[in-house]
């Protein structure tokens, strides 16, 4: 009985860690959802929705796990705990070396910005945590795996757990479970929160403020709904609900983008979180043509009630110069269904779209490439092995580069920009898991492929 409990007390406490992580973070999501997605609550798109839905099941990844680990057998527990070590270690390294980086070239923004900046670098850095992570999953778990197999090989326990009839690619079984794992949080990580992240980098780093706290003047132009927001003083990403103030909002016509409607001019615009609408206060409402079109309500209001459909993120966003890599995945798929843009745009957004999907399985592939060349079976180390891995995933970082921007060019479709290099890095690990299986070296194996032996 002892022992039941302790092999499922794992369980219970990643479950009750995930219950208490979901409890804050599900309701915080959906409250920023108010401020970011247009329109109310009941009338969120499906691919909105799938946010607070991800966010659940990132919260509940380590619970999952530990209920596969509890089903595992000694020897796949063995292999589980050296790699989860392994890659952990190899995460928080590299996530230390980039954040102390990052901090480095940035520190001097945080002490002419910020009254108080190592409150504001702590802030700061715990919203990049996604983008970080992002950046670096799919290589730590690379890293992870040749760490793991390259110390149970120089030990020779690989080739004493082969003798028990297992296969390599049973012995990684739980590499490739928890490396799954892992690749569904990378693929959530970029859903929406790494974007956001790179979002929140550009508005806080780029942004210059004004005396009294607010940003600087932006203008923001609205296709969906035809109208333009030239805002001397804006709010924040730090503070959305902040009055906009000194703004003049032109409403153009929707079918004829060039003909202008009605314009206002307000001293101060707030937006009401509860019916998603503004009031303009001490503002000035001129009709400009035609001379059918009805008024929003006179000329001259101390306070004005408009249903806009803009929200402060949407207003405050193209702080960030409109990158596409601080655009949420669903906000992406929202651009491509509406078929908005020029034709240039919308391929580099379908670009993108189909790139994040292509991450994701990419994790996977590294793993693959990983594995062969960290096992070997002969006394001689590994790290020709390892050396050539590390070659190969900085040579697939470039093609994922290349391969995208001849999408984005429209040369190629976008899906198969973006699919292109995991299909050659997958058709790579598959020679090279043939070469150690057949107990060869890679040397060996090229030299028997060029002198066409079998």
């Amino acid at each position: 009985m002892s022992n039941i409990i302790k092999s499922f007390l794992p369980v219970l406490v990643f479950f009750a860690i995930g219950a208490l992580l979901s409890l804050y973070l599900v309701p915080a999501e959906l409250e920023q959802m108010k401020w970011e997605v247009p329109g109310m609550p009941e009338s969120y798109p499906i691919e909105q929705l799938c946010r607070p839905i991800f966010l659940l099941l990132l919260c509940f990844l380590p619970f999952i796990g530990a209920i596969l680990y509890s089903f595992m057998g000694t020897m796949d527990r063995y292999m589980s705990r050296n790699f989860i070590s392994y890659f952990l270690m190899c995460t928080l390294i590299l996530l230390l070396i980039y954040i102390l980086a990052d901090f480095t070239d940035n520190m001097e923004r945080f002490r002419s910005k910020f009254d108080d900046p190592v409150v504001q670098a702590l802030k700061f850095y715990g919203s990049q945590m996604p983008m970080f992570l992002y950046q670096i999953l799919p290589y730590t778990l690379m890293m992870g795996t040749m760490w793991c197999l390259s110390k149970l090989s120089g030990t020779c326990e690989i080739t004493g757990m082969m003798q028990s009839g297992r296969s390599l690619l049973r012995l990684c079984m739980p590499i490739f479970l928890f490396g799954s794992l892992v690749s569904v949080a990378y693929g959530i990580f970029g859903f929406h929160w790494a974007p956001n992240g790179m979002l929140y980098r550009q508005l806080q780093l780029k942004q210059e403020k004004n005396a009294d706290g607010s940003a600087q003047a932006i203008i923001y132009r609205s296709e969906t709904y035809a109208r333009h927001w030239n805002i001397r003083k804006p709010s924040t990403i730090d503070d959305p609900g902040r009055p906009m103030q000194d703004l003049v909002i032109k409403q153009f016509d929707k079918k004829n983008p060039g003909l202008q409607l009605r314009q206002y001019h307000a001293k101060k615009a707030v937006w009401n979180k509860a019916d998603a609408t503004w009031t303009l206060y001490d503002v000035y409402v001129h009709d400009i043509a035609p001379p059918n079109v009805r008024p929003c309500d006179g000329k001259k209001y101390d306070s004005l009630v408009c249903d806009f459909g803009e929200k402060p993120y949407q207003i405050i966003s193209p702080g960030a110069g409109g990158r596409i890599d601080a655009m949420g995945t669903s906000v992406l798929y929202e651009y491509i269904k509406s078929g908005a843009g020029s034709r240039e745009d919308r391929y580099k957004k379908r670009t993108e779209w189909h790139v994040r999907i292509a991450r994701i399985f990419s994790c996977i592939v590294l793993i693959l490439l990983a594995i062969p060349s960290s096992v070997t079976f002969q006394r001689r180390g590994t790290m020709k092995g390892i050396g050539i891995a590390v070659v190969l995933a900085a040579l697939m970082l470039f093609l994922y580069r290349v391969f995208p921007s001849l999408g984005e060019a429209g040369i190629i479709q976008a899906w198969i920009s973006a699919w292109i290099p995991n299909v050659i890095y997958t058709a790579i690990a598959i020679y090279l898991f043939r070469t150690n299986l057949a107990h060869r070296s890679f040397k060996e194996w090229m030299r028997a492929r060029l002198k066409g032996e079998a």
